[in-house]
């Protein structure tokens, strides 16, 4: 994976308080912090259009960059995004965690699963089967240098009720799935069965709806006030 630029500039206090992240955004940046290698933790901003341009055509979690936010100092930091925060309207970055990196030392992330073939698929296109995601990304180490794009997984030949788990992915011996081998990455699944787990999920959501709420019920100590209330008002029971 090749390493790219990215400028960035660190946040003064005052820019960490309440509210920063919105008056941030609209001046065109996206707060970040910048941790690991067990050195401090730094608040930075990063331009919204620079980071939005190089991730373009990329996953987000395989891209390295190089972060340089001290203009004396020409050292750069290799970083990866480790976590973000997309507005859930615009779907736009609104956060990031950039992990500090080593070029030379393996690392934990994520890659996504790319299905290859899906429109000419056996199971699908002649058998009229549905395709079916379990894991849409894929739990990885190695070195950063090694970190592809996604993980790619060809189902020209698959049949329905065909499935591939984690260990039918194969891959470059220099990369390492951290999922469980057992754990269903895609399948192919007759309509029918698709059917009825669609039915099985209306129906669930419909007798939620349909639990009867008890309305006017009084509780134990509001009987018994009335009743005694009730007592004190019956001539001939004082």
């Amino acid at each position: 994976m090749k390493s790219l630029a990215l400028e960035a500039e660190k946040r003064e206090k005052e820019e960490i308080k309440n509210n920063s992240a919105r008056r941030l955004g609209s001046l065109g940046y996206i707060p970040a912090i910048m941790y690991g290698l067990n050195r401090e933790p730094v608040s930075i901003k990063v331009k919204k259009k620079e980071i939005t341009k190089l991730l373009k055509g990329h996953s987000i979690s395989s891209v390295i960059f190089n972060i340089n936010i001290d203009q004396k100092d020409k050292s750069k930091d290799a970083v990866i995004i480790k976590e973000y925060q997309r507005d859930p309207i615009s779907n736009e970055l609104i956060h990031l965690d950039f992990l500090r990196i080593q070029m030379k030392k393996e690392i934990e992330t994520a890659v996504p699963v790319k299905i290859i073939n899906e429109d000419i698929a056996i199971g699908i296109k002649e058998e009229g089967g549905v395709l079916q995601h379990g894991l849409r990304e894929l739990h990885i180490s190695c070195l950063p240098a090694d970190i592809p794009e996604y993980i790619g997984y060809d189902i020209k030949d698959l049949k329905i009720n065909d499935i591939i788990r984690v260990d039918n992915i194969v891959i470059d011996e220099k990369i390492k799935i951290l999922n469980d081998p057992s754990e269903v990455v895609i399948s192919i699944i007759p309509p029918s069965e698709l059917k009825e787990e669609e039915l099985a999920a209306e129906e669930e959501v419909e007798e939620e709806a349909e639990e009867p709420e008890v309305v006017g019920h009084k509780k134990p100590e509001e009987e018994d006030g009335a009743e005694a209330d009730k007592r004190q008002k019956e001539p001939g029971k004082e």
